[in-house]
């Protein structure tokens, strides 16, 4: 019985490369949101203490010097706080755009499966017809008497 061969196997195969390419990017893009909204919070935490009373006793003395450097450290934080937000909605947009082309890449392959499924369903009942075909002539050939 002869063997099923797709003809589009190497596209298959490419596209379903390209499919696990753009899920290794979404993965990393993932990673790199998630690297980031921690350091936003932790910064976010820090300015939240900062901010707050800054570690010092309930009824201390601030000096004037320490309390300028604690307001410069806030702004500080503040800056790298803004630039972080900023950071993670860049990496949301590339989150967006990467599932997009994830989306299309695993389209793109579903169809070339479909077509190889539908193509190899044809194939077997083309060879089932001609097997059946030819089981049809010996049998004909047995009951006719020879000549």
């Amino acid at each position: 019985m002869p063997v099923f061969k797709f003809r589009l196997a190497a596209v298959l195969r490419l596209r379903e490369r390209v499919q696990e390419e753009k899920e290794f990017a979404l993965r990393s893009l993932n990673l790199e949101h998630a690297r980031c909204q921690r350091e936003l919070d932790a910064l976010e935490a820090e300015f939240d203490f900062v901010g707050a009373d800054g570690g010092v006793a309930q009824g201390g003395i601030i000096s004037p010097i320490e309390l300028q450097l604690r307001d410069e450290y806030a702004q500080v934080l503040a800056r790298r706080i803004e630039q972080h937000r900023r950071e993670l909605v860049a990496l949301e947009e590339a989150r967006a755009v990467k599932r997009q082309e994830l989306t299309e890449a695993a389209r793109q392959v579903k169809s070339l499966q479909l077509l190889r499924q539908r193509a190899a369903e044809k194939f077997r009942h083309e060879a089932n017809r001609a097997e059946q075909n030819f089981l049809d002539e010996i049998g004909q050939r047995k009951g006719r008497p020879h000549e």
